[in-house]
């Protein structure tokens, strides 16, 4: 769509005010993780668990990360309904381990409209072309909750392709459903953000060491979605003055694999994981946080059309839109 017709569609979208100040944060209560369900702990295990230890490995080939990166571009607000829109971009990349380097990577802006409006064609700012997107939830976390969807899509769609290709694919954050689209793929969950055992495997969980895991377990969510496979790894002990969930991490895998098969995931991620954390000194978020997952980060991070240039360009394309210019 060219700058014209954007122009008028702003004017038809009454489009009258932008938030785009410090103040525009993400909404805090957007979960990546579903309710639990029901816990089955005698999966690999019957009766008290013990931590399992793993033995170190380097085998890098055929393993990628696959993850995104995001940012809310602007915050519109529509006529004098009070409903509004939300301008966002993503980009989601895989990083090959073998090769040190990303390998793939797509980037998508999107505008999530209320469902009742219907655009086909993508809003052009500057060189950024907006895919619309709808949802019936036009509250800031129904539009954020839609632009965040929309980027687990894209990251689901590239695991599966190389877990199609042969790959181990670690995938940042909770794997997403359906999960026969994810093939080989690990969930890597850094946030521990809600108990999914009780205090007796709790006690299990809190005195891992490093490369050290739980036996695997079996979460059934509570909102009628796939069961999946998990467990939890310590990557680095935790000093005398650091919190007992330092250096801890919940990894998922699909219910469609073999116990057989989410076993040597599960040995694999103790062994080679711990190895790979990042350094405190290069992230804030380490040793969660992995390093090749965090030059991946970075890299997708220089994609991003530049922020100052697409705001620029709305302001005058809303002064246009009413002859303001």
């Amino acid at each position: 769509m060219s700058e014209i017709f954007s122009i008028d569609l702003i004017k038809n979208l009454q489009v009258h005010q932008i938030w785009w100040d410090d103040s525009l944060k993400e909404p805090v209560n957007i979960l990546d993780e579903n309710l639990p369900g029901e816990v089955e702990t005698d999966i690999e295990i019957k009766g008290e668990w013990t931590p399992i230890k793993t033995d170190r490995v380097d085998y890098r080939k055929k393993v990628v990360i696959v993850d995104g990166v995001r940012r809310i571009d602007a915050h519109l607000i529509l006529g004098n309904t009070g409903k509004s829109a939300l301008l966002g971009e993503f980009v989601v990349g895989a990083f090959n381990l073998e090769e040190g380097k990303v390998v793939k990577r797509i980037n998508e802006c999107v505008i999530i409209l209320p469902s009742e409006i219907d655009i086909k064609e993508p809003l052009t700012i500057g060189k950024a072309e907006y895919i619309p997107l709808s949802t019936n939830n036009t509250s800031d976390e129904g539009l954020y909750s839609s632009f965040i969807q929309r980027m687990r899509e894209k990251e689901r769609e590239m695991a599966y392709e190389f877990s199609r290709n042969g790959y181990t694919v670690i995938a940042d954050g909770p794997l997403q459903v359906p999960f026969s689209e994810v093939g080989v793929t690990v969930g890597f969950v850094k946030s521990i953000r809600r108990s999914y055992l009780n205090e007796s495997y709790w006690s299990v969980v809190l005195r891992l060491k490093k490369g050290e895991r739980t036996p695997i377990f079996i979460i059934r969510t509570s909102e009628n979605l796939p069961p999946k496979y998990s467990w939890y790894l310590r990557l680095k002990e935790p000093k005398y003055f650091e919190s007992p969930f330092f250096g801890l991490v919940r990894l998922e895998a699909p219910y469609t694999l073999k116990l057989e098969e989410v076993q040597e995931l599960a040995q694999f991620s103790g062994g080679f994981l711990p190895y790979i954390i990042s350094s405190s000194t290069l992230s804030s978020r380490a040793p969660e946080n992995l390093a090749p997952l965090e030059s991946l980060e970075r890299r997708l991070r220089t994609m991003f059309h530049p922020i100052d240039h697409i705001r620029a360009t709305l302001r005058k394309m809303i002064a246009q839109a009413y002859k303001e210019v």
